[in-house]
């Protein structure tokens, strides 16, 4: 998995003591050693899928605001979007995604070059 080890361990540590648990009684709860937590939340290892699912699943994490963090999280306008997504069928997605993908192609487009009233030559 292509994990920044330093953002998931943030975000565990700071997941365990808003839970106010120990390390040891996370890693009983997780079913690791006391030393991979640790080495977690020093980012000196990444988690495998499996420690990555548990730790999402027991703290009730979103994956996206742990792979990316501080994506939008804060932004008003971003939350109200989530939350209307879910209330959407496949069908509303599917033109929610492509009006997405069609707003964000015109800016990637070259700019046109402005006429500045000169003549041309």
């Amino acid at each position: 998995m292509a994990l920044v080890s330093k953002q998931f361990g943030m975000v565990l540590k700071n997941a365990r003591m808003d839970k106010r648990l120990t390390q040891a009684e996370l890693a009983e709860i997780l079913d690791i050693s006391l030393s991979y937590l640790k080495d977690l939340e020093r980012y000196r290892n990444n988690p495998s899928y499996e420690i990555f699912e548990k730790v999402i699943r027991f703290f009730n994490l979103s994956a996206d605001a742990v792979i990316y963090p501080n994506q939008n999280q804060s932004n008003k306008t971003y939350q109200d979007i989530n939350r209307l997504l879910t209330r959407c069928d496949e069908k509303q997605l599917e033109v929610i995604l492509a009006t997405t993908e069609a707003l964000l192609s015109v800016n990637k487009r070259p700019s046109k070059p402005q006429d500045n009233g000169a003549p041309l030559q």
